[in-house]
């Protein structure tokens, strides 16, 4: 039974205009839209932007980071978010006040750089000491990251890395509580299911994986894809998952048969991100961005 069905109206839509102008001037590594679809952020050298959906204004800009941002996702209530950046640190932020709220960091040394980083040795604007925390694994290295997600109920943090696994990490205390070795390469994109009982991997293996998260058994791989793939997205209900990447189509699975449900030919270029969205009017739309920042809402 088809309960998702936005095949037959494709539109193409704008991203706010200060977006629009650093995508320009390739200032952007990573954007993420929030899961009741009213902001959007994106992260670029040191600076993460967030946007209102809506007008498409700017409003916070929240520093600190101090090289590249790799990798961005909201947590389920649409205003904390969290950022892993190449200066080896994950940070969750609140995009209400732009205040950081949390630092996972590998070594005590990437603690002293962060703070050393800024004039005098004053600690950035946005540094609170009093929430840094290491993460217990130091091999895991932070500035690898190349994915996040959050689970439904906010308590676990899931990383995909450039060495292929797939992390969870326990918020509260930083503590990882288990890996996955999820892909032959780069783990680009990742997605919880709305029930927090499947994760959602896709990598530059042109694979998306399933796996069950209380067993840690991988339950498909599924391999339509022709090239990496960088963007994944369950449905509300979870019965379905929509993936894109270099190859220039979205693709649809049905997850519990882990079948191929329908192909989208979305973009001319790369996909870069997916979500769905609830309609005003009821059910869902999809949203596809592509690299170089149009805009498809699929209806």
């Amino acid at each position: 039974m088809e309960k998702i069905q936005f095949l037959d109206n494709c539109t193409e839509a704008e991203l706010p205009p200060g977006l629009k102008v650093r995508l320009g001037k390739n200032q952007v590594t990573d954007i993420t839209f929030s899961p009741d679809g009213t902001r959007l952020a994106a992260g670029g050298a040191g600076r993460i932007w967030v946007y209102d959906v809506d007008s498409g204004a700017q409003f916070a800009m929240l520093p600190g980071h101090t090289d590249r941002i790799r990798a961005l996702a909201f947590a389920p209530d649409s205003r904390i978010l969290a950022s892993g950046s190449e200066d080896n640190t994950l940070r969750l932020w609140d995009t209400d006040t732009a205040r950081e709220v949390s630092t996972l960091t590998a070594t005590p040394s990437t603690l002293v750089q962060a703070l050393a980083s800024s004039p005098d040795g004053i600690p950035l604007p946005a540094w609170d000491e009093g929430t840094g925390r290491f993460l217990a694994t130091l091999t895991a290295d932070p500035g690898r990251v190349r994915a996040l997600a959050f689970s439904p109920d906010s308590t676990t943090l899931a990383s995909g890395s450039a060495d292929g696994k797939v992390r969870l990490w326990e918020l509260e205390t930083g503590r990882q509580l288990f890996s996955l070795s999820a892909h032959d390469g780069l783990a680009l994109a990742l997605a919880i299911s709305p029930d927090g009982k499947i994760l959602a991997s896709g990598g530059s293996d042109a694979t998306v994986r399933l796996w069950e998260l209380d067993s840690k058994r991988l339950l498909s791989t599924l391999r339509e894809h022709t090239d990496s793939v960088r963007a994944v997205a369950f449905s509300a209900d979870g019965e379905t998952l929509v993936s894109g990447g270099k190859d220039p189509h979205v693709r649809l699975w049905d997850v519990g048969a882990g079948s191929l449900r329908a192909v989208l030919p979305a973009h001319e270029g790369a996909v870069w991100k997916l979500a769905f969205m609830e309609r005003t009017t009821g059910g869902e739309r999809l949203l596809s961005v592509n690299q170089d920042g149009s805009l498809l809402i699929f209806s």
